[in-house]
């Protein structure tokens, strides 16, 4: 399944994209409400995404791990501390399937998801000069992609 079609699934359940419309940017003064809000819009977010339906659904497991991922990885600076995340791997352990998914992903938002498809597909796309360049390397792996029906 593609993240566009993804997308279309997640339509079925409530958006949490217009909550920062219904509670505006901290009206309180002070961090606790800041912090009282993310912990109001995660405690809303579980309600309309039970933890059933999170693990039953490899699409909608990915893309809550991948928020959970970005969020507890956003303040690291190594590489290797971001791909050894117990969330990372995770995504990982849901093997192939999460290929078109990253992707997609990548399509949308180059990120570091290198480390995850060489160790889902065993293989590395990537030359030797384009190391160290995201763009060519996100490019090359989504031409391995649509070579092998991913994308």
């Amino acid at each position: 399944m593609t993240y566009a079609n993804a997308q279309k699934t997640r339509i079925c359940l409530p958006s949490l994209e217009n909550f920062d419309l219904l509670y505006p940017e901290d009206i309180a003064v002070g961090e606790e409400s800041s912090a009282l809000k993310e912990v109001f819009k995660s405690s809303v977010e579980h309600y309309f995404v039970p933890i059933s339906t999170q693990w039953a659904n490899p699409v909608t497991r990915f893309l809550l791990l991948k928020k959970q991922w970005e969020n507890n990885t956003a303040h690291l600076s190594s590489l290797t501390e971001i791909a050894m995340h117990p969330i990372y791997q995770q995504i990982i352990g849901m093997g192939p399937v999460v290929i078109s998914l990253i992707l997609d992903e990548m399509k949308r938002k180059p990120g570091h998801w290198f480390w995850a498809l060489r160790a889902i597909t065993g293989e590395d796309p990537v030359l030797p000069e384009q190391r160290g360049r995201i763009k060519q390397m996100t490019e090359a792996w989504l031409q391995w992609g649509k070579k092998q029906g991913y994308v």
